[in-house]
């Protein structure tokens, strides 16, 4: 099969490898749409070290189901598919307690085990869902990022009339704008580049200049920031201008250090909060649902997509940062 592999930092080639066997328990997937996500920007730029070189990238996608493992019973060929590509153990205490998204020994397509961005595609049928007929194969690709952004939010507890912040409107913080709005939930959005800001204020949330947002987050009752850019600057932000009684959720992977007042925390009763991919198999149904009930459209967050062999051309657009959600037609 061809297949898109990472041979180091933005050296990227299709080549024919050999196509992945089905194991006992696993389903064979045939992509039809996969989605360019920030992890896999990290890796094609060398910001991120892989476990190894090669690497087949990719884990946002759906596609139709072409050979079935042994014991595998609840799909059928042809079927159309998502997969959630976090696989916890299931054993560990995390797993056991309901909270696989941080198990230590989770594999994740794409990074510990081979990507979806190749003609065929291997996965645990556990971690594989059944796509409804009324969901569009453009907004079943964006489930998994939605996913992400919806546990967050489910985390943060936001009801109807609550206020809250997005800080940085890349496809987390989009999908998050959209999630939060069709709850009710009002939003004040804020991102450095202008044409996100105009995508937030599209997706419905408050676009509000402010030379002052400790003043603004506070005089609008903002009860929970959402820290979604993932650098310094913006977590620092979050930290020193969230107000009194309200809470922090960083969802950003920010790798180098930022400071902070302990004291502001502690008088103001500011809870902080870290909130990483989706509980299995709670949040991935759920966000089906949603999506199915047609309250929710990911897709809205699609900028491009690109033919598979222009890769490369994809993931350098993407990593401007000023895209959308990229999709690779494959």
């Amino acid at each position: 099969m061809k297949a898109a592999l990472l041979l180091a930092p933005r050296r990227l080639e299709i080549s024919e490898i050999a196509a992945p066997r089905v194991g006992a328990g696993e389903v064979i997937i045939h992509p039809t749409l996969a989605g360019i996500c920030g992890s896999d920007v990290s890796l094609f730029a060398g910001h991120r070290a892989p476990p190894a070189y090669p690497l087949l990238l990719g884990h946002e996608v759906v596609g139709r189901v072409s050979e079935l493992g042994k014991e595998v019973t609840k799909f059928s060929r042809g079927q159309r598919v998502v997969v959630e590509p976090n696989y916890p153990c299931g054993v560990c205490a995390f797993c056991r307690a309901g909270r696989g998204n941080i198990c230590p020994d989770k594999k994740s397509a794409g990074v510990t085990v081979p990507g979806c961005f190749a003609e065929m595609f291997a996965a645990p049928a556990e971690f594989v869902w059944a796509v409804p007929d009324a969901i569009s194969d453009e907004d079943a690709v964006t489930l998994e990022p939605l996913a992400v952004s919806l546990h967050a939010l489910w985390q943060s507890g936001a009801q109807m009339g609550d206020t809250v912040a997005v800080l940085g409107c890349g496809a987390t913080g989009l999908l998050l704008i959209h999630a939060a709005v069709n709850q009710g939930v009002r939003v004040l959005a804020f991102d450095k580049l202008p044409e996100k800001m105009e995508f937030a204020r599209r997706l419905g949330a408050d676009v509000v200049p402010s030379d002052n947002i400790e003043k603004l987050w506070r005089d609008e009752n903002v009860s929970t920031v959402f820290e979604c850019a993932g650098v310094p600057a913006t977590v620092e932000l979050a930290l020193s201008a969230a107000p009194r009684g309200s809470q922090v959720i960083l969802m950003g992977l920010a790798t180098r250090p930022a400071s902070f007042v302990p004291l502001r925390l502690v008088r103001g009763e500011i809870r902080v909060s870290g909130s990483i991919i989706y509980n299995h198999p709670s949040d991935f149904s759920r966000a089906i649902a949603l999506v199915a009930r047609g309250g929710l459209h990911p897709s809205r967050i699609i900028t491009d997509t690109l033919p598979f062999d222009s890769i490369d051309r994809a993931l350098e657009l993407a990593s401007t940062g000023q895209s959308g959600k990229v999709l690779l037609q494959m």
